[in-house]
C-alpha cells in the first residue's frame, strides 16, 4: 500500500524535465473521493487539477534533489499521493553519502510547495489583492483569498490548502512521510544502533496521535484511517525488527 504500485493499462505516462512520470488511476479516484463534496462539477475538477499539479510539483522537488546526487529518479502518483523512486545502482551511495543528502532530498519536496505558495501570495499582493488575503488560518501560515472571480478564488485557496497544509502534515515524523525520513536520518546520526527503532516508535506515537486528532478535531474519517494505517504500519515494522533481533 505504501510502495510503488504495479503498472496498469490505465496509467498516464509522460516526461517532465527529463523525469519519467506515471499517474496510477487510483490517484484520480482518491482525489475525486476527497473533493466530491465541493458541490458542482467545475469545483471538483478544479480541486483535482490543483491536487495533481501540487503533488507533482512536490515530487519534482524530490526528483531534482535526487538528480543533484547523481540518482536517476522517476515519479509515481498513486492513491496515497506521490512517490519519487530512484535507481539504486546510481548516485553517491558510498560510505561518504551522508545523512544530510537524504535529509535534503526529503525536505526538497515540501520546500518547493511552500516556495510556490509564497510566490502566489506575492503575485496576489503585486496585483492589488493584498486586502483579499486572510492569514488567520493555521497560525497565519495558510492564507485564504476572497476574489471577485469565484473560480480563481477556488484555485488559489485549493493550492494554499494542498501546498501548505499537506506540506506541513508531510513533515510530521511519521513513516513514510518526508518528516519520517528526516527523523530517521537524525536519530541514526545520534544513535547508529538504535536510531531506526527510535524513529519507528516516534512514528507510531505521532501517527496514532494524529489519527485521534483527525477524528476528534478535523472530523475527518479519512485522516483517522490514513494515520491509523501509518501507525499500524510503523508498529508492524517494529515487530519485524524485534523478531529478527535487529536493534539498529
Amino acid at each position: 500500500m505504501l510502495g510503488e504500485p504495479a503498472p496498469s493499462q490505465a496509467d498516464l505516462n509522460f516526461v517532465l524535465f527529463g523525469i519519467p512520470v506515471r499517474v496510477h488511476p487510483y490517484f484520480w479516484l482518491v482525489t475525486l473521493f476527497l473533493g466530491y463534496r465541493l458541490g458542482d462539477a467545475i469545483s471538483v475538477l478544479i480541486w483535482v487539477a490543483v491536487v495533481f499539479v501540487s503533488v507533482l510539483v512536490h515530487e519534482v522537488g524530490h526528483a531534482l534533489a535526487m538528480e543533484r546526487y547523481g540518482f536517476r529518479p522517476w515519479i509515481v502518483l498513486y492513491g496515497l499521493g506521490g512517490l519519487t523512486c530512484r535507481d539504486q545502482r546510481y548516485g553517491f551511495h558510498s560510505s561518504r553519502y551522508e545523512s544530510s543528502g537524504e535529509i535534503l532530498i526529503s525536505l526538497a519536496g515540501p520546500a518547493v510547495g511552500f516556495g510556490l505558495a509564497a510566490l502566489l501570495v506575492l503575485i496576489l499582493m503585486a496585483t492589488g489583492h493584498r486586502h483579499a488575503l486572510d492569514f488567520v488560518r493555521l497560525w497565519g501560515l495558510m492564507p485564504t483569498v476572497t476574489l471577485d472571480n469565484l473560480r480563481l478564488q477556488q484555485v488559489c485557496n485549493a493550492f494554499f490548502y494542498v501546498s501548505i497544509l499537506w506540506g506541513l502534515v508531510n513533515l510530521l515524523p511519521v513513516y513514510p512521510l518526508d518528516g519520517g525520513q528526516v527523523a530517521r536520518e537524525i536519530l541514526l546520526a545520534l544513535n547508529p544502533r538504535g536510531g531506526i527503532r527510535q524513529s519507528l516508535w516516534l512514528s507510531f506515537f505521532v501517527a496514532a496521535g494524529m489519527a485521534i486528532y483527525g477524528i476528534t478535531q478535523w472530523r475527518s474519517a479519512y485522516a483517522a484511517i490514513f494515520f491509523g494505517y501509518l501507525a499500524y504500519s510503523s508498529y508492524q515494522t517494529l515487530q519485524i525488527y524485534s523478531s529478527r533481533g535487529r536493534w539498529y
